[in-house]
């Protein structure tokens, strides 16, 4: 029986299935309520996780549009399947994870613990359309839906964030302009919905996602 859904079921390998597995062997190692929940609402398929190199075209052309400093191109979505893809290295040398709708990329080389981090960080992102809410109102939505995730994580692996002012990450990591961000909100920055409980995802109707055709010929 699988333990969690591929994005492209057709492209996989043992290998990658193994390198997740171990992560939801963490997941299911560990005493945090917020683990439980996240390795149910995977295996369960809520969400859908894969490698960077099989990023969706739709999905590809985001990434470009969010990593410009790669200059990726259309020509460079045929080649991030290619054995050793310099492209997919490019990719994943940026970004642990990336998300859109249920689907969850994650970048190889991470340990267990740290990729496990990673899906509950992407898991919590699925859970409130991150990818609609994070532009609602930049800086301040992309500063909520990133230290939400990453309040996720430290749940999760509280010893990784010891002594870490959330805040001040967040807003470094992304380079927000703090100024921008209100007092409030900074004060007070925690918001829903935390916790992937059946009750969050019945409220959060993945099957009525829309997805925007894309073109990814050279």
């Amino acid at each position: 029986m699988a333990r969690f859904c591929e994005v492209d079921a057709k492209h996989t390998n043992a290998t990658f299935r193994r390198y997740i597995h171990r992560a939801l062997d963490a997941l299911g190692a560990s005493d945090r309520e917020i683990a439980g929940y996240t390795l149910r609402s995977i295996e369960d398929g809520r969400v859908r996780i894969d490698e960077l190199s099989d990023l969706t075209c739709a999905d590809f052309q985001r990434v470009r549009a969010d990593l410009p400093d790669l200059h990726l191109t259309n020509a460079d979505y045929g080649k991030l399947k290619q054995r050793g893809s310099a492209v997919a290295k490019a990719i994943a040398g940026a970004i642990d994870g990336y998300m859109w709708s249920n689907r969850i990329y994650v970048s190889r080389g991470q340990d267990p613990v740290r990729l496990a981090s990673t899906l509950v960080h992407e898991v919590n992102h699925v859970l409130n359309r991150s990818e609609v809410g994070y532009y609602d109102d930049l800086p301040t939505s992309a500063f909520l839906h990133e230290y939400r995730a990453f309040h996720a994580e430290r749940l999760f692996d509280a010893a990784s964030w010891a002594g870490t002012d959330l805040v001040d990450y967040v807003i470094t990591e992304y380079e927000l302009d703090r100024s921008k961000i209100p007092a409030s909100v900074l004060a007070h920055p925690l918001t829903p919905a935390l916790l992937p409980t059946e009750t969050a995802w019945r409220k959060r109707a993945v099957e009525l996602d829309e997805d925007e055709p894309a073109d990814c010929t050279p």
